[in-house]
């Protein structure tokens, strides 16, 4: 996929470059989103184990943007027995969106995930987001972190399929076959972390972007010739390297310039020859929540 603008949108219409809010203070997701929307991002990502969307409502509120001009995402954290925190049922799903929509100080979100498929009552929370999107509290749902095994639940269930997931996606984490999976199944995908192969993600003490480092050096290599051949950062390099595999794709930062550099991925093309050597670096490496001690795709307890 390589004819695209920065009007381009997916088939859920949603903008191909988000705003993500992860690991940002209630402060720092104001600041942040409203210098995004300000630099033009119209998709902005949030979630309730994020703890900060009274900040990113804040922002959203306070810039004067119609609502209707910006696709805002948030998610449900599902629960976790492992970590002590009580799974969420049908009724308490219904009322935790309920309650974002308040701390985002808005009447609907336009895409509802869960976060991961860590609760064994996962079915039971795919129900409730049918429900709310029937009570026009979301627009459109779907799922994050989910592998094939989990959405063919779904599927086997005969519930209303996801209409997106979205999934840690850079070249050191390509996930082809679930990659094909969900084309297969005309599920949109968004990528998320997709900056974890360089050296400078997540390096602020307790964002865990040392875990595994050694695992990135080999390809860090390979990754800066190719953005200094293409004379773009190899930042930029990574996000389009997403769009061009046909996901959309998060950033963040709290950094204005980079922010504004972040959504500027639309006047260079990365040709099939440099994108095979970034395809070839795949290692299927799960990176983001690695300092947690799991990886969410492989975390499925068994249904209740």
């Amino acid at each position: 996929m390589t004819d695209l603008s920065s009007t381009s949108r997916n088939k859920i219409n949603m903008p191909l470059v988000g705003f993500g809010t992860y690991q940002l203070s209630t402060e720092e997701a104001e600041s942040s989103v409203a210098e995004a929307l300000r630099a033009g991002y119209r998709h902005i990502d949030s979630a309730e184990g994020y703890n900060n969307e009274k900040g990113t409502g804040n922002a959203i509120k306070k810039s004067g943007i119609a609502r209707e001009e910006i696709f805002l995402t948030t998610k449900l954290f599902p629960g976790n027995t492992q970590w002590g925190v009580q799974e969420k049922t049908y009724d308490s799903t219904i009322a935790t969106l309920k309650n974002q929509l308040k701390e985002l100080q808005v009447d609907y979100v336009d895409l509802y995930l869960i976060h991961a498929p860590l609760a064994s009552l996962r079915l039971e929370q795919w129900r409730a987001l049918i429900e709310l999107k029937k009570q026009g509290l979301t627009k459109h749902i779907g799922v994050s972190n989910y592998n094939e095994e989990a959405i063919n639940e779904i599927l086997e269930a005969g519930l209303e399929k996801p209409e997106i997931n979205q999934i840690e996606f850079h070249p050191l984490c390509a996930q082809p076959e679930l990659t094909q999976f969900l084309n297969k199944h005309s599920i949109a995908s968004t990528a998320y972390s997709s900056l974890a192969p360089l050296s400078t993600w997540r390096t602020a003490e307790g964002q865990g972007g040392e875990v595994l480092a050694e695992k990135k050096q080999d390809a860090q290599s390979t990754i800066k010739e190719v953005a200094s051949e293409l004379n773009v950062s190899e930042a930029k390099l990574l996000l389009r390297w997403v769009l061009q595999n046909g996901y959309s794709v998060l950033t963040r930062s709290t950094n204005p310039q980079r922010i504004k550099e972040n959504i500027d991925l639309f006047d260079f093309t990365i040709p099939q020859s440099q994108m095979q050597r970034l395809n070839d670096l795949n290692q299927n490496q799960a990176f983001a929540w690695a300092a947690n001690g799991l990886n969410p795709m492989e975390a499925a307890p068994a249904l209740k």
